[in-house]
């Protein structure tokens, strides 16, 4: 049916058998257009490529059709969620697919908003964030009730921390397309920035129960459980995004280490920051959680947190501050000897440290009276 209808309109068609298949073929072929058959693959595989692809620059200039049994309005929030053109049903195939296929074509050829995220996506490296905010501004005056114009500049409203604004454009949208998943993820996300984790929720999982498996909502599910303080429901949340797609897995990895060093279960925070985030980052997560201890004058408690910021260094650079704090902890637990060991480990690594230096003739005379 697909082929007789393209033929018709002088198409020309090249069959693929697998959507590993696609990018390949996209590379090689650069296609207009994408005519996916839903049911050829599995629902989850078929999920997943979507929301993937939809993600890459490989999608920007390439329309997206599936092709479906019927029409619902789940297969509509998913077209939202992965950004594809539309679904259709294959009883229509005959009639109406060419026809539509030319007006999409054009239509997106024609679209302001598509030569902009083009020019922004496919050239990056030639424009700064403060070029690509006003040409969406500028977007957005001349094209205020195009949804897509429309969302875009709703999400550079949350960027700017303009959150009212945010709220009320996506509200709008939604107002006019329940199933747009994109603006509903926005809704959330803007909720999430304003503290309302049950508000953020909900929202969320209204959009994944329309379109489940989508990797990035459930990143933005842990979060929003996370700020909730429902640790152990964040935990699954983040484990069932990284199960799905391995990219996410820094971004997770790094949630799941702080939620661990949350609970105290140190080791295995040391195991997640070691493998996700950088040396700095590690050792800053675990130290400052250590300050906070020492505020709270629980010095056994920051010691422990202290020694597993030692043990994600790769390097001595950070050795210095680290060690200087450890010696202050052990100072008020008046463990004298204990803090002057850890004094001269600072000056080991720097000679010249001010601080670690005072502290020294501090304990010295603390030791000596």
């Amino acid at each position: 049916m697909v082929k007789r209808a393209m033929q018709t309109a002088q198409f020309k068609i090249n069959f693929i058998s697998t959507l590993s298949d696609v990018t390949r073929a996209v590379a090689d072929l650069k296609p207009d257009l994408f005519i996916h058959d839903w049911g050829a693959q599995n629902e989850s595989q078929a999920r997943q490529f979507h929301i993937k692809f939809g993600q890459s620059t490989s999608a920007i200039d390439l329309g997206r059709i599936i092709l479906v049994p019927e029409v619902t309005p789940v297969f509509l929030a998913f077209a939202s969620d992965a950004m594809v053109e539309r679904f259709q049903s294959y009883s229509s195939v005959p009639l109406t697919l060419a026809n539509e296929i030319t007006m999409m074509l054009e239509s997106r050829e024609a679209s302001e908003l598509q030569k902009f995220l083009r020019e922004t996506k496919l050239n990056s490296y030639r424009y700064n964030q403060k070029d690509i905010d006003q040409r969406v501004e500028a977007l957005f005056v001349r094209y205020p009730h195009d949804p897509k114009v429309k969302l875009e500049f709703a999400n550079l409203q949350l960027r700017q921390g303009h959150l009212g604004r945010a709220l009320s454009l996506s509200q709008e949208l939604l107002n006019r397309e329940p199933m747009n998943l994109r603006a509903l993820n926005l809704l959330a996300r803007t909720r999430m920035k304003m503290g309302d984790w049950d508000d953020a929720l909900q929202s969320l999982s209204r959009a994944n129960s329309l379109s489940p498996q989508n990797p990035s909502r459930l990143m933005m599910i842990g979060d929003a459980l996370f700020g909730k303080g429902d640790m152990e429901s964040a935990l699954t949340h983040y484990q069932q995004a990284m199960n799905l797609d391995a990219d996410l897995v820094k971004d997770a990895g790094r949630q799941v280490g702080l939620i661990k060093l949350h609970q105290g279960e140190l080791e295995e925070a040391v195991m997640f920051f070691k493998s996700t985030v950088s040396e700095d980052e590690a050792a800053g997560f675990f130290n400052n959680a250590a300050v906070q201890a020492a505020r709270l004058e629980r010095y056994e408690d920051a010691l422990k947190l202290y020694q597993s910021a030692l043990q994600t260094l790769k390097t001595d650079r950070l050795k210095p501050l680290i060690y200087y704090n450890i010696a202050l902890s052990h100072s008020r637990l008046k463990a004298v000897d204990e803090a002057i060991k850890a004094v001269k480990t600072v000056l080991h690594h720097d000679t010249h440290h001010a601080k670690a230096l005072s502290l020294l003739e501090k304990l010295k005379g603390q030791k000596a009276s």
